[in-house]
């Protein structure tokens, strides 16, 4: 992801680094928040938006939440694929194949394993980007190998909106995870674990690609990190960096299926699963016959459009309205099929539009002036804001959800 800043959109190494940072942080501080109602509700990320969405207006989240698992299996699936081929000498299709194969087992083991594997790997990544963030910043240039994209203005810009439509991603799934912490954790804590965490990998990792983005071509994303290191070095960090991916899909795929069961669909969890699995892994083949890197591009900003008035309407509703209080009944009444949140959404995709840029389409703002198409992201979180909060101002706030005795997880 960082390597698409210097190598691809053309931005010095500081630069990059400073909007890496930027969109990071961008991108944290929801992904804290949300996590922060995990503890408090005991529910699923999606679940939680049928307050201001409705039971029945919640219901295109859901399906947003199963596209974005199935794009970043499509992401994740191919880096694996690249990598198991250098180590392997594989084909493209066996490497595919295989890779699909050693996430779907764990996502479909489900949380106790996702938890046990995603343990274990952390200790292990930290030592080995430790290890390539040496080599790859001593054999860092200062200077991008390309020409900005539209300048350096618009090359700052761009980084930040697609380092920031990442991360947001990870918001779609906060308290998904979160839930399981018992009732009573501070929610301060809970912010910054999530927030802090998402912060700091975003920043070390994507900084580090940014600096291995001026000594290497983004031709093949594995070959990028293994050029720069000894052979016998190389191999042990690609199969720490297949492990990487693996960690990550995994976690795509379960939460990308758990919306699929969030969406009504009255299927076993396994089932969905391999359905995501399934499409992700179809649609990976396809993808690894084009260019991976305007392919990711437009997939990032494809999700930040739909994210970043999402954020805002959650963001508004909780933070704002009911100043961190929280009902619980509104999110299985029955009764409540439609909110403020999807007319909202909706509104701010139309003010997004002129700021399109991308491959599938160029909004007209954009394409007149390119170095305003990254704050289409920031309209529509602004849009997505200000029409939730004018169409609920004359709602009473919600009384505060019953306390959860101490000891109890909120799930039990």
């Amino acid at each position: 992801m960082g390597a698409l800043s210097t190598s691809v959109f053309g931005l010095d190494l500081l630069p990059s680094v400073l909007a890496i940072a930027l969109g990071t942080a961008l991108s944290a501080v929801p992904v804290g928040l949300f996590s922060t109602r995990g503890p408090l509700t005991g529910v699923l990320q999606l679940i939680q938006t049928r307050g201001p969405f409705g039971r029945l207006g919640a219901l295109p989240s859901a399906v947003f939440t199963v596209v974005n698992g199935v794009g970043w299996c499509v992401v994740d699936t191919l880096l694996g694929m690249f990598i198991l081929r250098d180590l392997t000498g594989l084909g493209f299709t066996p490497a595919l194949l295989l890779m699909a194969a050693a996430q779907l087992t764990v996502a479909i083991l489900g949380y106790r394993m996702i938890h046990a594997v995603e343990r274990t790997l952390a200790l292990v990544l930290v030592a080995v980007f430790a290890l390539v963030s040496v080599h790859g910043f001593g054999e860092a240039h200062a200077a991008a190998p390309v020409e900005p994209s539209g300048g350096p203005v618009s090359a700052f810009l761009l980084v930040t909106a697609v380092t920031a439509a990442r991360g947001l991603g990870w918001s779609a799934y906060a308290s998904d995870y979160s839930r399981y912490l018992p009732a009573g954790t501070p929610p301060r804590r809970v912010f910054l674990a999530a927030a802090g965490g998402s912060a700091l990998a975003g920043v070390w990792i994507g900084s580090l690609g940014a600096a291995i983005g001026t000594a290497s071509a983004m031709d093949d994303p594995s070959a990028m990190v293994s050029g720069l290191l000894p052979h016998a070095l190389g191999t042990v960090v690609l199969a720490a960096l297949l492990l990487s991916t693996l960690a990550s899909t995994v976690i795509d795929l379960y939460s990308g299926a758990m919306a699929a069961l969030a969406a009504g669909f009255t299927i076993p969890r396994w089932v969905s699963v391999l359905a995501v699995g399934g499409l992700g892994t179809v649609l990976s083949w396809y993808a690894g016959h084009g260019d991976f890197a305007s392919q990711l591009q437009d997939f990032l900003l494809m999700t930040g459009y739909w994210l970043a008035p999402w954020a805002a309407v959650l963001v508004t509703a909780y933070w704002w309205r009911e100043r961190g209080q929280y009902d619980t009944t509104r999110l299985y009444d029955s009764r409540h099929r439609f909110g403020w949140g999807l007319p909202a959404v909706g509104i701010a995709l139309l003010a997004e539009i002129p700021f399109m840029n991308q491959s599938l389409y160029t909004g007209p703002l954009a394409a007149a002036h390119p170095a305003v198409g990254p704050f289409g992201l920031l309209v529509g979180f602004t849009v997505s804001a200000a029409v939730y909060a004018a169409a609920t101002a004359w709602r009473p706030v919600p009384p505060a959800g019953p306390p959860v005795p101490a000891g109890r997880t909120a799930s039990g």
